[in-house]
């Protein structure tokens, strides 16, 4: 068997190929973890528009009542701070409920965030302006107390 015997050229050899490796290795390593992050914020965003529409289906948190109540920006203020509760990332979020009539009609929630990163390592990678969106539909049970809102932050 023969051994390998360093000739005194070779020391900083692995230095210099480590020194051209390594931003491919953490790279791939930032931009994994980076993916991961965001998935988790845009399932986030979906799940803050499922809850947002389930709220406003079922008229949160008046629920049934007759006669139907009026509409106001008090009960929307409380859906629109519910459903930022029941989401993780809310920094920047902003929230939109639509309805096109009463009972029976179909009605949308919007939930709209920026991302954020973990790291930063892969920031120069995300387009500017790119947000996270998911609107949801859903079908009114109760007759609405809340209003239609635009781009509402969350509280």
């Amino acid at each position: 068997m023969r051994k390998y015997i360093r000739n005194r050229k070779d020391h900083g050899a692995n230095l210099i190929e480590f020194a051209i490796l390594a931003p491919f290795l953490l790279l791939l390593l930032f931009g994994t973890i980076e993916f991961a992050w965001l998935f988790s914020q845009n399932l986030d965003a979906r799940h803050g528009a499922r809850e947002g529409a389930r709220l406003i289906a079922v008229n949160y948190p008046v629920g049934p009542v007759n006669p139907p109540p009026a509409r106001t920006s008090a009960q929307t203020n409380l859906i629109v701070a519910e459903i930022c509760n029941r989401m993780d990332v809310t920094t920047g979020a902003l929230v939109t409920l639509t309805s096109t009539g009463g009972v029976g009609d179909a009605a949308t929630a919007k939930v709209d965030a920026p991302p954020d990163t973990l790291t930063g390592f892969i920031d120069w990678a995300i387009p500017s302006g790119f947000r996270l969106v998911s609107e949801v539909e859903i079908r009114v049970e109760q007759p609405a107390g809340w209003e239609n809102t635009t781009d509402q932050p969350c509280p």
